[in-house]
């Protein structure tokens, strides 16, 4: 669509398009979350229906969608804000703290260790996402192994880094320090990162 270059690109990528992938979900709440930034709630560009029709009857935080819509948003309201790749990551990072920090997170995360995190992160994946999966590989000299699996396409490497930038906010709310979440190997449908703080 004129104007929505990495959403065209997104898509293309799909054997699909939009309505690749139905059996791979994600909970309402990541488009609440993306509704409620006020740089991204109102797009001056035409988004394709599906997606202008989540911005307009947004889903219950609880109620699953599909996450190729989900995946699509990002792109589209960040295209249609002219929001650059660095722009989109930081705005997820924001969103993943504001949820961290909620009500619903913040106890867990205040007696959580990073560890512990680390640990239960299969699970939690799971709270948020179905048709993927993410596992914990285990631990290294230079840090915790954890994958992705999902279908091909479904992430992008922009997709990837803002969920290494969540994993990332969760260990700093968890009192890790110098967290980072490195792409070490990523193929279609797998993505591996390097986990590690101080």
């Amino acid at each position: 669509m004129a104007g929505l270059p990495r959403l065209d690109t997104y898509l293309a990528s799909l054997p699909a398009g939009l309505a690749s992938y139905p059996e791979c979900l994600a909970k309402g709440m990541i488009v609440r979350m993306m509704a409620a930034d006020e740089r991204l709630a109102a797009p001056a560009v035409a988004l394709p229906a599906e997606l202008r029709r989540l911005l307009e009857d947004l889903p219950m935080g609880s109620e699953w969608i599909p996450e190729v819509h989900a995946m699509a948003l990002m792109y589209a309201t960040g295209d249609a804000a002219r929001i650059s790749d660095e722009g989109i990551i930081s705005l997820a990072r924001g969103r993943d703290r504001r949820a961290f920090e909620s009500p619903a997170y913040r106890v867990l995360m205040a007696v959580a260790t990073p560890g512990l995190l680390i640990r239960n992160a299969a699970g939690r994946w799971a709270n948020f996402h179905r048709g993927s999966s993410l596992e914990v590989e285990g631990i290294a000299d230079d840090g915790v192994h954890v994958g992705i699996r999902f279908p091909r396409g479904l992430f992008d490497g922009l997709h990837l880094r803002c969920f290494g930038g969540a994993m990332e906010c969760a260990l700093e709310l968890s009192s890790a320090r110098a967290a980072h979440a490195d792409i070490v190997e990523a193929v279609p449908g797998y993505v591996r990162y390097r986990v590690a703080w101080e």
